[in-house]
């Protein structure tokens, strides 16, 4: 092989084009060179995407590319959640191929490949998509004088499954919800795949028609742009975990690895730039070092004293790439959630603790509220489920209907083994509603038919109330409702998993004052005396408040600092196996 040859065949390896003055007598060369790229990838290509048949020179069944084309794709197998969009791609009666001309790959078919090579930018898997397995039957079409209709058929078809594979992961997510036992709505409206994938291949601008699939919201668009940062920091060869250490680190004590840690905390962004120069201490923990940790901790739900304990060592030796598998989890549920917003809606991050409200906000960009909650114990099977609702009423001065459950496993042994703690906690033996309950006095025979499940016990309103002054109903499957709580102290805590499973929320009477904004007669003063009445009151909301309780590991906030939150309930770790094994199953198809 000549040297032109050689350096020719080494910019094809390196994904570039060759010289554009190459010659005619060299061309061969980066052919021979595409080519044998092509046959390497050659048989990725067919078991990725099921299309069966040889290569494109061993198949001789003849006919036009359009019966060609309709034969391929009524031979692979239709995706048991989104139907048969390739089959309707292809049912188009005598059209031609849609990605390619002249027996050469379109732009639009070029643009298409590189952008599924990239689906690591959008938390995708490129192998999903036989990225590199299209891209290198591409450069075989370039590389060939002339391709028949069934060859080209093979590539339209491939790169057309590809494509519709990755718009409908891209719109819905991969992971069916559901199957996780995550309630959320089936508010995706029907996408017209096919149809968006003709538009693709004839757009002048591929991206634009593909991107506009994805979920409109801010909070997606500022995890995509956090995962390229965090996916550059894993990839960072000099950034390593700092070392344990065998005692807390507080500020002013000695460290041997703190210049391991000073680069970690610059990297990350929570090492303001000049703290960093070679002037700077490196062989202790340092005041600008624990300041630096404080805001780490921040980020990471961990208590912000600037004590590095073993808590915040584990979360500073964190792999930087499970943080990046973190994020493209989080993108993945951003994917389940409606494609267009509700007028008024409420978030609550189940791992985050916080409560959002939004009002005419269709990117969920500027919450109007911001609240602490407090969610279910990981510990107990006592989560806060995944799932959505609608709040249509505020209650003021509620009762506490016991859940049977708790009656049997808590209040009923504590009535019966501590004296007085009945008309401490000023409970009731009732049946019925609130409105016309009868009341039964306290007996062992009437705690018995509470246990039994013919009675039930109540709390009555007031102060002390579990619930607090106010009750936010969403009609739910899981007796689930926000409200208030004597318990404020436990606002204080930074992981704040207590309840049952019903959230609880610190500020109930700023969130009343929102759910009833422009109702006559329910301003703040009117809420502050309802909530300090005598008896229990219901007022309808007349523009009901959408509720999605989620489940978010990481958030992007005030548009750039990306905080990450502990798997409370493990979900994160489910959905990883789930999508593993989506994925093995996509390419054993």
């Amino acid at each position: 092989m000549d040297e032109g040859q050689d350096r020719d065949e080494r910019l094809v390896a390196a994904g570039a084009k060759p010289p554009a003055a190459t010659s005619r007598r060299a061309r061969p060369a980066w052919r021979r060179a595409l080519l044998l790229a092509g046959a390497r990838a050659r048989a990725a290509v067919v078991v990725a995407l099921s299309i069966p048949a040889p290569t494109w020179a061993q198949d001789h069944r003849g006919g036009s590319f359009a019966e060609a084309a309709r034969r391929f794709a009524a031979e692979t197998p239709p995706d048991t959640r989104r139907g048969s969009p390739l089959r309707r791609l292809y049912d188009r009666g005598e059209a031609g191929p849609l990605w390619s001309a002249g027996g050469h790959p379109t732009r639009q078919a070029l643009q298409v490949i590189a952008l599924l090579e990239d689906a690591s930018s959008r938390g995708l898997d490129p192998r999903d998509y036989a990225a590199g397995g299209l891209a290198a039957s591409a450069a075989e079409l370039e590389g060939r004088a002339s391709v028949d209709s069934t060859g080209l058929a093979r590539f339209d078809v491939a790169l057309s499954r590809s494509l519709l594979r990755f718009l409908a992961d891209l719109h819905e997510g991969r992971a069916n919800p559901r199957v996780l036992r995550f309630h959320l709505p089936d508010a995706h409206r029907g996408l017209d795949l096919a149809a968006i994938a003709a538009d693709v291949s004839r757009a002048a601008d591929p991206g634009a028609v593909i991107g506009a699939t994805e979920p409109p919201y801010a909070g997606y668009s500022a995890l995509k742009g956090a995962l390229q940062r965090y996916r550059t920091l894993a990839a960072d060869s000099s950034l390593r975990p700092p070392l344990p250490a065998r005692v807390p680190l507080r500020a002013g004590d000695p460290y041997a690895d703190a210049a391991a840690l000073r680069r970690l905390l610059l990297a990350l962004g929570d090492l303001p730039g000049v703290a960093a120069r070679d002037t700077m201490p490196t062989d202790g923990y340092s005041i600008d070092l624990a300041d630096a940790v404080t805001v780490f901790q921040r980020r990471h739900g961990l208590d912000a004293d600037g004590v590095i304990g073993p808590a915040t060592m584990a979360a500073l030796r964190v792999p930087l790439a499970h943080r990046v598998r973190q994020i493209e989890l989080t993108l993945e549920r951003w994917r389940w959630l409606p494609d267009t917003a509700p007028d008024r809606y409420a978030v609550v991050n189940i791992p985050g603790f916080r409560l959002y409200l939004f009002e005419h906000d269709p990117t969920a960009a500027r919450p109007l509220l911001r609240m602490n909650v407090i969610v279910g114990q990981a510990a107990g099977r006592r989560g806060t489920p995944v799932f959505s609702g609608t709040m249509r009423e505020v209650v003021f001065r509620p009762y506490w209907d016991v859940p049977p459950s708790i009656a049997r496993n808590e209040l009923l042994p504590a009535i019966r083994r501590r004296p007085g703690y009945f008309e401490r906690e000023r409970l009731e033996i009732v049946r019925g509603g609130d409105v016309g309950a009868v009341i039964y006095p306290l007996t062992s025979a009437n705690l018995a038919r509470v246990a039994s499940g013919t009675l039930r016990l109540r709390q009555r309103p007031g102060p002390d109330n579990s619930l607090g002054l106010v009750k936010f109903v969403f009609p739910n499957d899981y007796s689930v409702y926000l409200h208030g709580t004597p318990a404020q102290e436990l606002f204080a805590q930074v992981r704040r998993d207590f309840s049952h499973g019903c959230i609880r929320v610190e500020d109930p009477l700023t969130l009343a004052e929102h759910a009833l904004a422009g109702q006559d007669g329910w301003d703040r003063d009117a809420i502050e005396r309802a909530m300090q009445g005598d008896r229990t009151l219901r007022v309808g909301i007349a523009r009901p408040v959408a509720v999605y309780v989620l489940y978010a590991s990481v958030v992007v906030r005030d548009g750039a600092e990306v905080h990450f939150y502990p798997d409370i309930y493990g979900h994160d770790a489910t959905l990883a196996r789930q999508l593993a094994a989506t994925s093995a199953h996509a390419a054993a198809r």
